[in-house]
């Protein structure tokens, strides 16, 4: 398996999966301007999720949008691992790709783990299309027997080598960072604030969230400004860092970054998936440096939410709010510094290269 396929493969689900980030991102970032930062509350379920909504009226309306939004990021992982796998072992990947790779948001593996299952989906029919059926069977590969028995054992893989153990690993790991709670305020801030800048939205990120939650119920919301500001810097310092270092990034990816500004600004940390999917041995680090250094600050020096999701809406409600913004501020120049620096310098041809994958996979996709 040739480095420049594992690239061109990962390009592939990515450039399916921008359109998504930035369509639910964006969605959801207009709901929380305009209906404030805790819409996602303000319709209780009924016999749907939709059952009580009246969209005649403000919050109604808004609240339906921030579903919407909220339905879109669900599935953006799932597109990227469908679409990686169709690169590897075309069409028949499309469907196991998209099943696992849900498996994989609900699951809280996050795109780590649908980047994984892209490429175990994608080699795993490449091996069941070497097979030989008889001819009346063959007709059934690509409609059925791929399908059906790709989502079967991959699927099943997944669930009982990576599930089990991660569940397990996740709350050992949940509790060592609640018992940080009784040292340095910075340190915990700075625990909370890389586990969200590290996999962003994954499992690491997830336990992180659940950790400050839990402390919040105890009346310890020090460690929630660590989890807003951990997971508003990495969108934004990469905003910053393609300011910085404009020639480094394709015109798709500066578009990209552009509206991962906005998603950090309310909070929507999955705004940098598509960098930190292509890219992740040099922005994660970056990424988990800025939320760390963001987090020990806004802890260490005494800024408290009780809120737990809303991002610069929230911002007033906080205590010390200077504190949190001097915090999120310092971080994302952190990150999106240290990013402009250590990312690959592209020659043209790699500019024009990237560029064409991009706009042929999406043109794809529209037909």
């Amino acid at each position: 398996m040739k480095v420049e396929n594992i690239r061109k493969h990962i390009m592939t689900g990515i450039s399916y999966m921008i359109p998504v980030v930035v369509a639910g991102g964006i969605l959801q970032a207009l709901a929380k301007l305009f209906g404030g930062w805790a819409i996602g509350d303000a319709v209780a379920a009924g016999a749907t999720p939709f059952t009580n909504m009246n969209p005649f009226t403000w919050e109604g309306f808004w609240w339906g949008c921030n579903q919407l939004g909220s339905y879109g990021m669900n599935f953006a992982v799932a597109i990227m691992t469908g679409y990686l796998a169709y690169s590897i072992a075309g069409r028949p990947g499309i469907v196991p790709g998209f099943i696992i790779g849900y498996a994989c948001v609900m699951s809280k593996a996050g795109f780590l783990g649908g980047l994984l299952m892209g490429f175990i989906i994608g080699y795993f029919i490449l091996w069941m299309k070497s097979w030989k059926l008889p001819k009346v069977m063959q007709g059934l590969m690509p409609v059925l027997i791929i399908p059906v028995l790709a989502t079967f054992f991959c699927g099943m893989l997944f669930l009982v080598v990576f599930c089990i153990p991660l569940a397990w690993i996740m709350e050992v790991f949940q509790n060592w960072m609640i018992s940080l709670n009784g040292g340095s305020k910075a340190v915990i801030g700075a625990v909370i604030g890389a586990c969200m800048g590290f996999d962003l939205g994954g499992p690491v990120n997830k336990t992180a969230s659940m950790a400050a939650n839990a402390l919040g119920t105890d009346g310890i919301n020090g460690p929630m400004t660590a989890k807003i500001v951990g997971g508003m810097t990495p969108p934004i310092g990469l905003w910053v860092a393609s300011r910085l270092a404009r020639k480094k990034f394709s015109r798709t990816e500066l578009d990209t970054a552009n509206t991962a500004l906005p998603m950090g600004l309310c909070f929507i940390t999955e705004g940098v998936l598509p960098f930190a999917a292509s890219d992740p041995l040099r922005f994660v680090p970056c990424s988990m440096l800025g939320s760390a250094v963001a987090g020990a600050i806004t802890v260490g020096f005494g800024c408290e939410s009780v809120a737990g999701h809303g991002g610069i809406f929230v911002v007033p409600m906080m205590t010390n709010p200077w504190v949190f913004i001097v915090g999120l501020i310092v971080g994302s120049l952190v990150t999106g510094v240290v990013y402009a620096i250590v990312r690959k310098q592209r020659s043209e041809e790699e500019q024009v290269e990237a560029e064409g994958e991009l706009d042929v996979d999406v043109e794809i996709n529209i037909g």
